[in-house]
Order: C-alpha cells, then sequence, then structure tokens
C-alpha cells in the first residue's frame, strides 16, 4: 500500500526534506544505484555512478540490457543471489570491463571486437549490494554502494612488481609459504608442439591454510603429456612437506612406467605407508597429442571438465577409484577430445566455495570456464591462449566471494595446428643476421615461451649464424648460410645453423675471440657441432651447429590474476654519449649488441674517451643482448684505453644477458645497483 501523508511527514522528519536528501543522493561522491524487483530495474542512480559507468537515460531499464558486456562477468549472478537470499554480500577490488563506446551504449548488443566491446575499460572496485525491503520485510529490490579503486590497484601492482624485483635481487626475504610454493610445485610447464597447457595456483588466505594442492605436466617420452592435480588432507607446513613426497613419486613412476594402472597402484601403496598421505585425492589424465585421446582417472577427486571451442562445456565421468592410500583398485576411462578442445583439472577449492553446493559450484565452474574459453567475459586484453584464459578466469571469477582452501586450476587444449618449423636460407652477409634475428624471435613469440628461454635461444642462435657469416666462406666468395627451428614431440626446440663452406676452429691464441660458441653452449641444454658426410666420405665443406634446448611456459603461482605477458619486441641499438661527465665519460647503451652494432659500439665509445684517453663507465642495463662480436668489441676498447693508463667500467644489471656473457667471458663489470 502508498504511504499515508502523515507516513511521509514522518519520514522527512526522520530523513530530512526530499529535495535535499535527492540532492545530497546525486552528489555523494560514492557511487550509488538502486534497483527494483527480481529483474533489477535501474530506479535511482546518481552522478558518480553515471561517471563511472559511462551510463545514462538508463533509468526503467534492466541492469542486464544497461549493461550487457558484463555477461560472465559473475556480475548479473552476484544480484540475483542477493535478492534471493536477503543477505548483503561485499566485494573488494573486484575487475570488471565496461563499454564506453557509443556504440555500446546505444546498442546493448553493440558490435564486439576481438579483444572486447569497442571503447572498453577496465575498472576496479570495492562494493557492498544490500537487500532493499518493503514494509512488509519482503525483498523488492536492491542498493549498491562502490567506490572506484582501479588507481589504488594499479599502484599495488606496481609495488608488488617492485617487491618481486627485489626478492629476485634478495631471496632470503621471502616468507615460508612461498619458499614451499617454489621448491614444491612447479613454476613452468612443458611447451609442446600439438598441446597449450597452463596453470593456476592460488594460495589459501591464511599463511597456516596452505600447502595442500598440488598440480604437474609431465612430458612423456611417446609425446604424451600427463596432467594432474591432487589434493592431501590437512594445511600448513605438514601437508605442504607431503604433497612434495607424493609429486616427487608420482613424477617419477609417470615417467618411467608405461602402465597407469600400474603406475596407481604403486603411488596407492606409497601412500599407504605415510599416514600423512592417507585419503589424498588425485585426477590424473594422460593426453596423446598424436591422436587427441585422454586416459585418466579419479581417485576421489572431482571429474576433469572439457571445454569446447564453441563455448559449451561437458564434466568427464567420474572413476569409481577411491582416495590414494585406501586400497582402492585403480580403475581408468577413456575419453576423446575434438582439435581446439581443452580439458581443465582442478582442485576441489574451486567448486566447494562459502554458500554453495558442490552441485552448483560445479554448475557454475562449468559455465565461468566455458565462457573463458570462447573469450565471453573479461575479454579486454585478455591472453590469446584459451588455455591461459580458463585457468585465470575460473580462478579468479570463482574466488571472488572468498575461499578457505588453496586453488588450483590446470589446463591443456589440444592444439589443431601446431606452430610450424621455420626455415631461412639467407646469404653469409652482414645484413642477414637482422633478418635471422627477427624471424627466429618472431618464431619464439609463437611458442610463448618463459623469457629466460627465450633469451637463451635467441643468444645462442645469433652466435651460431654470425659465426657462420664471419668464418665459413671467404669474404670473395660468399656463400648461403641456411637457419631451421622446430619444436619436437618431447618440447624442445632443435635449432640448426648450416653452411657448406669450410670449418676454421677458434684460435686459442686470439684472447679476444672465439667467444661465440662458448657462450651458445653454456645457455643450451646441448649443442653439436657436425660436418656432414657425402657418400661415405667427408664433405668438402659444410658444417652444420644443432642446438637443442627444452622449452618451459611460466605456471603462475601464488596469483589469481597474475598476467603473462608476452615477450616484448626488441628494442633498437642506442648508444647515449650525452649524458653528463666530468672527468669520465660515461656511455648509455641500449637494445642488442652484435655483429651489426659492435662496430658502432667500439667507435662511439672511442670518440666520447678521445680516443682512449679519457675512463670510461658503459652502462650495458638496457642492453637486451650481448653477443661475441659485441665481447670483441669490448675487448679493443678496453685495451686502448689501458694504453693510455685509463680504465672501461662496464656496468650490467643483475641476472641480465649482458650480466651472464661478462660473467663468462671473464670481462670485469659491476651490477647495476653497485655501479649507479
Amino acid at each position: 500500500m502508498p504511504g499515508t501523508a502523515h507516513d511521509d511527514d514522518r519520514l522527512e522528519q526522520l530523513v530530512g526534506d526530499a529535495a535535499v536528501v535527492r540532492d545530497a543522493f546525486e552528489q555523494f561522491p560514492m557511487v550509488l544505484m538502486a534497483l527494483d524487483g527480481p529483474e533489477h530495474r535501474l530506479a535511482a542512480m546518481n552522478a558518480a555512478y553515471r561517471a563511472f559507468t559511462g551510463r545514462s537515460d538508463v533509468i526503467g531499464v534492466t541492469y542486464q540490457d544497461a549493461f550487457p558486456e558484463l555477461a560472465g562477468q559473475q556480475v548479473f549472478e552476484l544480484l540475483d543471489r542477493v535478492y534471493a537470499t536477503g543477505e548483503a554480500e561485499t566485494g573488494t577490488e573486484w575487475r570488471v570491463q565496461i563499454d564506453l563506446s557509443p556504440e555500446g551504449l546505444s546498442d546493448p548488443q553493440g558490435p564486439r571486437g576481438p579483444q572486447g566491446p569497442r571503447g572498453s575499460r577496465e575498472i576496479f572496485a570495492d562494493f557492498t549490494v544490500s537487500p532493499r525491503r518493503a514494509a512488509d520485510g519482503s525483498v523488492n529490490g536492491l542498493l549498491i554502494i562502490a567506490t572506484d579503486v582501479t588507481g589504488r590497484v594499479m599502484a599495488q601492482r606496481a609495488a608488488r612488481q617492485r617487491a618481486a624485483d627485489a626478492e629476485r635481487r634478495n631471496p632470503a626475504g621471502r616468507g615460508i609459504v612461498a619458499e614451499l610454493q617454489e621448491a614444491l610445485l612447479p613454476t613452468a610447464l612443458p611447451v609442446l608442439p600439438r598441446a597449450r597447457i597452463a596453470a593456476r595456483y592460488l594460495v589459501a588466505g591464511q599463511e597456516q591454510a596452505a600447502g595442500g594442492d598440488w598440480f604437474d605436466a609431465i612430458p612423456l617420452d611417446d609425446g604424451g603429456v600427463a596432467l594432474i592435480v591432487g589434493d592431501v588432507v590437512g594445511h600448513g607446513v605438514a601437508a605442504s612437506a607431503a604433497m612434495g613426497q607424493l609429486r616427487a613419486v608420482l613424477a617419477e613412476l609417470v615417467a618411467a612406467e608405461k602402465d597407469l594402472g600400474e603406475v596407481l597402484r604403486r603411488t596407492d601403496a606409497f601412500a599407504a605407508r605415510m599416514p600423512s598421505l592417507r585419503a589424498a585425492t588425485l585426477a590424473l589424465a594422460v593426453l596423446d597429442p598424436a591422436a587427441g585421446t585422454l586416459l585418466y582417472t579419479t581417485c576421489g577427486h572431482p571429474p576433469p571438465l572439457v571445454i569446447g571451442v564453441d563455448g559449451t562445456a561437458r564434466y568427464l565421468e567420474g572413476t569409481t577409484t577411491g582416495p590414494l592410500g585406501t586400497g582402492s583398485p585403480p580403475v581408468l576411462a577413456t575419453s576423446a577430445l575434438a582439435p581446439g578442445e581443452l580439458v581443465l583439472l582442478y582442485s576441489d577449492g574451486l567448486v566447494e566455495r562459502p554458500n554453495r553446493t558442490i552441485a552448483e559450484g560445479m554448475a557454475e565452474l562449468a559455465v565461468v570456464a566455458a565462457d573463458a574459453a570462447a573469450n565471453r567475459s573479461l575479454a579486454l586484453h585478455a591472453d590469446q591462449a584459451a588455455a591461459e584464459r580458463v585457468c585465470q578466469l575460473t580462478v579468479e571469477l570463482l574466488t571472488r566471494t572468498g575461499h578457505a582452501d588453496d586453488i588450483t586450476a590446470l589446463a591443456a587444449q589440444w592444439l589443431a595446428d601446431p606452430v610450424p618449423a621455420l626455415h631461412l636460407s639467407l646469404p653469409s652477409e652482414r645484413p642477414s643476421l637482422t633478418t635471422a634475428r627477427d624471424a627466429f624471435a618472431d618464431w619464439l613469440s609463437r611458442l610463448d615461451v618463459a623469457a629466460d628461454d627465450w633469451e637463451a635461444l635467441h643468444l645462442a642462435m645469433v652466435e651460431v649464424f654470425t659465426n657462420a657469416i664471419e668464418h665459413a666462406y671467404p669474404r670473395d666468395q660468399p656463400g648461403t648460410i641456411e637457419l631451421d627451428a622446430t619444436l619436437e614431440a618431447d618440447g624442445s626446440v632443435a635449432c640448426l645453423v648450416t653452411d657448406h663452406g669450410t670449418w676454421r676452429p677458434p684460435d686459442p691464441a686470439d684472447e679476444d675471440r672465439g667467444h661465440g660458441l662458448m657462450v651458445a653452449g653454456h645457455v643450451m641444454d646441448k649443442l653439436l657441432i657436425r660436418h656432414p658426410e657425402r657418400n661415405g666420405a667427408a664433405a668438402p665443406g659444410g658444417t652444420t651447429v644443432t642446438m637443442r634446448h627444452r622449452l618451459r611456459r611460466p605456471a603462475i603461482l601464488a596469483s589469481g590474476q597474475g598476467e603473462h605477458g608476452a615477450n616484448p619486441a626488441e628494442p633498437p641499438f642506442t648508444v647515449d654519449t650525452s649524458v653528463a661527465a666530468d672527468a669520465t665519460a660515461r656511455a648509455l647503451v641500449g637494445g642488442p649488441i652484435d655483429i651489426t652494432t659492435a662496430d658502432l659500439l667500439a667507435r662511439q665509445l672511442l670518440l666520447v674517451s678521445r680516443g682512449g684517453t679519457v675512463p670510461v663507465v658503459a652502462d650495458l642495463t638496457g642492453v637486451t643482448q650481448l653477443a661475441s662480436a659485441g665481447v670483441r668489441a669490448l675487448y679493443q676498447v678496453s685495451e686502448q684505453l689501458a694504453a693510455h693508463g685509463q680504465a672501461l667500467t662496464l656496468v650490467a644489471a643483475a641476472g641480465s644477458a649482458a650480466h651472464l656473457v661478462l660473467d663468462l667471458v671473464r670481462l670485469d663489470h659491476v651490477t647495476a645497483e653497485a655501479g649507479a
């Protein structure tokens, strides 16, 4: 019933004049909104909300029609839940993407680009959604109050990055949970030609609660990969230690034993002998990338989820095997993936969440994972790989309302088209190095490998290719150099540099030369120099240098919102000698130093040192690659300065590629911290 005039008068006495209240609501600096009914029609919104969302003229429109781009971001589900339960819910630093484009505002079903709605922006908010009640106490709407905390989140991210950088420089400052995670969980995943693998691990909110969940991805000799997610009963350091034991034993058994049933029997027997491992649960799936088949088991663990390229999702049938250490006989099941489909293994913390039944949790996981695979939610800046999106968004979106346990997600997508091999045939001239370097860098970037592997392979290829340019052919009789790179079934890159000239071993007496092969051999898993035979006899000329290196892809630990960016494009080579100086000359060097830029570096350093008569500090912290040609140039400049009684001081960033090479070739240098 509508209120009486007496009620209105009483309310005005308690709250204040209606016009004043309305004006205060409009000017209130926090974001405020009122929604009506189960359809959540916009009943009131203040200026701060309009500015926050970019929406106006939407009073009377349902929330879903006013903000269609929020589908898949768990916002509509939150509103429905609060309306149904009558219990308020609060969120902290929720990440949402809002469409601010005129097209999106005028058409709720406006066009979407490959990276999300046109005009999208990403914002972070703290908020509370409360039920709005009628006079009889029934829920008739919702109240929303929110604060834009995007600036705070960005500042926190920058601070975390600075802390991570400091942690790498000073590992002793890490906490015990971080140390256990790095020691007991894989920090990297295999890179395979027919399977894209990703993982996320989110530690429980309290340090004493962490430790029981784990995951692994183990490449097998036959080209397959074993995917494992498990959960050890208990929490804290003891559970972490037990988890580490189980992971080590199972990894060894999976790699050595082809019979998966025998692997499970032996693992069960091991767990039975260890009280801390009894009743541990496990999901194990072996993916055969050649055929797209899965052989799997669920030992008391939730079943794997398969997501299609069209955004459909289905749970595999669970097996009847009980938890480890209980003597339950192993039961194996098989399934098949279509090209592009992915399988998701996860820990129970992702489906057993506050105020949810397991059935509800599994249903939500299927919806969120399917939306992530199809790039239907939080599409702005989303990773191009479906496996990465599924792991990131299932962990991020499904833990927004809290989680009491560790969270693990491990996904593998069966790739329809592996990255093709790289083949180049180039003249043995210096400009060919730039062509080879750029093509190889682009090929590696398509594999999306860890930065350390990317740098190692790139450095080794440049060294070997440079060696062929300089030494394979007489200067007046150039030939060709071939570069071949393939990603093999075991996840190793095989990179071959072939020439058809004459092999000339480095002269040991030439102190500043011969470093290239040494550096390449140091950073590669294997390096082999071969002189092919023809018709059973040694070839008249020709050398093939084969480099092999096992690739890894980062696994995101202790973060539900960790981002993995691609390797950035290499900056151009620069030498800045305009740095203010007194009695000592200074030069800031950036970009790659190789056969195409080393001579320019030497000339610039000698110029700023006035022919070697003034000491020089060369800051190499901006150098992305220091090839042996650059080492030779630095040796020459150092000798020129020494002849005049002056010194060349080299400054390199700790842990950088330049720092590694300078250590290997025994060129004196200081770290950036000490030399700053």
